[in-house]
């Protein structure tokens, strides 16, 4: 899957001014999940954060809190149970009466230089414009606080910075799409898919030839049963780009084991005729093999599908993986007509392979090379 496009610098600035908060949370995330480097990464954090801080009334209060506990993983995030000093930011309410601007009113840098950011927010609390309590207790902490006796605001923060923590807590629970962020073993919603995949324990997890994360992008395709034909040409088609038909009850000779054979000098069911002996040691099954036809491809996408392409160890465990090893799949492989290559002995071109990528041809074809038919 390709990174995502990030922002920083003057294009992080821009989408302030021309896209509002959603571009620009959105850049900041993208930029988060492109793999920088340790350098790029650490002057990224630091503009997030200098942005944060310079307009805060651009952000959302729980997008913020967000961004700050993926940009700081080292730190603890809100609401949970360790010490409140080590948790990513400090929540207070302001003790004022003015119509807010936004949700967020200021983030500034905690007491000391290890002590969380301190956020300011207008959405909630115990007193400010939007306080439960009534408006003189308001009054009260703002005298105070102008006299410098802080104490009963902090008292009050105490309240607010909990308060506001369950709040986004409570928020987060309910967001299937941010549970996706949190590690399998972290429960939330990819714990979840896991286990509807069978893949829920930890042995049977990273063994497929595909990741986890794609399995669970596609989990709405492979939970139902029984899976058919239409889901499995989506899952295929969508994962390995390209265009895919599944052809169904293709039939192929299956071998008998030794003890449904005909025996002479035995009395069993695979030695009656009429009705199980059977000349010869294979059986015809016509419901036992599926054929998939993969193309019109070009030469490059066509030979990364043949045996030891890149893309054929990964078709071949995606399909076993979707029929339970329960079907043979057969691979035909379609390459386009102005691709089909002739055959020169002592050319500089890659050298023919029987059966998989050679034609005999003394003009232009004019259909689609399908003669390519591999067992998976």
């Amino acid at each position: 899957m390709a990174a995502p496009l990030w922002l920083q610098g003057p294009a992080l600035m821009a989408a302030l001014e021309t896209q509002g908060p959603s571009g620009v949370e959105a850049g900041m995330e993208a930029g988060m999940e492109a793999g920088m480097e340790a350098g790029v990464k650490a002057d990224f954090v630091s503009e997030v954060e200098a942005l944060l801080r310079e307009k805060p009334g651009s952000f959302s209060l729980f997008q913020a809190i967000r961004l700050l506990e993926r940009l700081h993983p080292e730190r603890e995030p809100v609401g949970g149970f360790g010490d409140p000093d080590r948790e990513v930011v400090r929540f207070t309410v302001p003790p004022s009466l003015n119509f807010p601007g936004g949700e967020i009113g200021a983030v500034t840098d905690g007491p000391e230089g290890s002590a969380p950011p301190r956020m300011s927010v207008n959405v909630m609390g115990l007193t400010g414009p939007v306080g439960v309590l009534p408006h003189e207790y308001t009054v009260l902490v703002s005298e105070r606080s102008r006299e410098k006796d802080h104490a009963m605001r902090e008292f009050l923060d105490l309240f607010h910075h909990r308060l506001l923590s369950l709040f986004y807590l409570a928020w987060r629970k309910s967001r299937a799409d941010l549970h996706y962020e949190d590690p399998p073993e972290g429960g939330g919603v990819p714990r979840y898919l896991l286990d509807l995949l069978g893949l829920g324990l930890e042995a049977y997890q990273d063994r497929q030839t595909v990741p986890d994360e794609t399995l669970i992008h596609f989990s709405g395709l492979l939970v139902g049963q029984p899976r058919g034909a239409a889901a499995l040409k989506q899952f295929i088609e969508s994962r390995m780009g390209v265009p895919v038909e599944v052809e169904e009850f293709v039939g192929g000779w299956f071998p008998l084991p030794g003890s449904d054979r005909c025996h002479l000098g035995t009395d069993t069911a695979s030695t009656r005729l009429g009705q199980g002996a059977v000349v010869g040691g294979e059986i015809w099954d016509q419901q036992s093999r599926v054929r998939l036809r993969i193309g019109p491809l070009d030469r490059e996408d066509f030979d990364r599908f043949l045996p030891g392409g890149e893309s054929h160890r990964e078709l071949k465990g995606l399909v076993r993986f979707f029929s339970h090893d329960q079907f043979e799949f057969e691979l035909q492989l379609i390459l386009k007509k102005d691709d089909v290559p002739g055959v020169a002995l002592g050319g500089e071109t890659a050298p023919a392979r029987l059966g998989w990528g050679s034609w005999i041809r003394s003009r232009p074809r004019e259909t689609h090379g399908d003669e390519t038919v591999l067992e998976l």
